[in-house]
């Protein structure tokens, strides 16, 4: 479970965002909701038999908990159970919870792999996990459809991540303010491992826009939020664009003070998938109406999209503690990617070369929560989600302010290599 107060400074690095906050009230959408998808085979008989055994590490420690996307996926398989399984057979997704520490969970991935006999991961979402582990799931050929947080889990062969990162979504959020007519960027990151890569990152696309960039990393907690205000506004200066990369808690000081100062018009702003919150949301007001940019990794919790409502109602059903929105999609999607994968098997024998196999040939998985179909894919690195939405508040709730964008290729990224690649396979 997420809550914007419960999201630790590092999530604005590696995560994608805290989960949006909220009921389903706030997902109400003006747009007549279409029929649910079904889950699995939809048939509505009970699997029976041996569980084909799936793996997850999420991250689980006071202020850092990404569980929100394991449980949503444990809905998904629940349903699917009570719907005829895989062929008749259940879904069982073994679930291991770490923390901070990489002995931990190196020790989890040989745990779920070597005593638990899991055949694949879906839905894993640790902050330690890719870094620590992607050597061994590649050695001993177990795959994933993961959430990643940390870049290396965007650059395994044995992961695909379902999400953008947070580093991409930075990127995509720089994008956006070009868009909207910023002849200057600024950007600060939380003062986390990696920061100065997602800096950089913003520095390239700078370049190649031509546009100057300027760009820190800023200690967190936020000890001075009317002084970085007031500092990001006069970087700005006239039609400037401002990338606040902190996480929903910490951004949500900075646009109080930004709004208080009466700084709003002074910069056109905008943030990573991390603060698409509900809950922010709601605390930000009016005045922000129009006036902020936050990239969306999937579509809005509102969307009457048939897989967004199966999403809705298996939220309510199943785990109606988790969060309204990303986090829990993303899990929702995990496991759906991954049913669809094991259906394919038309063997009936589930093992990591079965499984592995049968993940790594998923190639047109399409969705009303994506912008474009997502594929595992044999590249050595994986981002599929590579074109996403920006959303903007209005009214009390978020509504797409720029419809699917692709993130740009750049020579500190593989997005050129990865759209060709996307060519070759009929998705590009």
């Amino acid at each position: 479970m997420l809550t914007v107060a419960a999201c630790a400074p590092l999530l604005a690095l590696l995560a994608t965002g805290c989960a949006s906050t909220g009921t389903d009230a706030a997902a109400a959408s003006s747009a007549k909701p279409s029929k649910a998808s079904k889950c699995g085979l939809g048939n509505g008989k009970t699997a029976t038999g041996p569980a084909i055994k799936l793996g997850a590490i999420v991250s689980d420690t006071p202020g850092l908990s990404f569980t929100d996307v394991t449980d949503m996926a444990n809905a998904y398989f629940s349903c699917v159970n009570a719907n005829g399984g895989i062929n008749g057979r259940p879904v069982k997704l073994v679930v291991e919870k770490d923390a901070l520490d990489p002995q931990l969970t190196a020790s989890l991935a040989t745990k779920l792999i070597d005593t638990e006999k899991i055949v694949g991961f879906t839905a894993s979402s640790s902050v330690l996990d890719c870094s620590v582990n992607a050597k061994t799931y590649e050695k001993k050929a177990v795959y994933g459809i993961d959430a990643g947080l940390a870049l290396d889990c965007f650059n395994s062969p044995a992961i695909a991540p379902i999400n953008v990162g947070a580093s991409y979504s930075a990127l995509a959020t720089a994008q956006y303010l070009l868009d909207k007519g910023a002849k200057k960027l600024v950007v600060f990151t939380s003062n986390t491992p990696g920061s100065n890569a997602i800096n950089a990152s913003i520095k390239e696309l700078g370049k190649k826009a031509g546009v100057p960039v300027t760009a820190w990393v800023e200690n967190v907690p936020i000890a001075d939020a009317n002084g970085l205000a007031l500092k990001a506004a006069q970087a700005a200066g006239a039609s400037g664009g401002v990338v606040v990369n902190l996480n929903a808690g910490e951004a949500l000081k900075v646009f109080k003070a930004i709004e208080q100062q009466g700084l709003i018009d002074q910069a056109i702003w905008g943030c990573p998938a991390g603060c698409n919150d509900q809950s922010m949301l709601q605390q930000l007001g009016s005045a922000w109406d129009g006036k902020l940019g936050v990239n969306a990794e999937m579509n809005l919790a509102s969307s009457p999209g048939p897989d967004n409502q199966l999403y809705l109602q298996l939220r309510r059903k199943y785990a109606p503690k988790t969060q309204l929105g990303n986090f829990g999609q993303l899990g929702f999607t995990a496991a759906r990617i991954a049913v669809q994968a094991l259906l394919s098997i038309k063997s009936g024998d589930y093992t990591t070369a079965t499984v592995g196999a049968a993940f790594k040939g998923v190639k047109d998985y399409r969705s009303d929560l994506y912008c474009k179909p997502w594929y595992f894919g044999t590249q050595a690195f994986h981002t599929a989600n590579n074109t996403t939405r920006t959303i903007t508040p209005k009214s009390g709730q978020w509504a797409q302010t720029q419809d699917c964008s692709e993130m740009p290729a750049l020579p500190n990224n593989n997005f050129a290599e990865i759209r060709a690649y996307e060519k070759q396979i009929g998705l590009g």
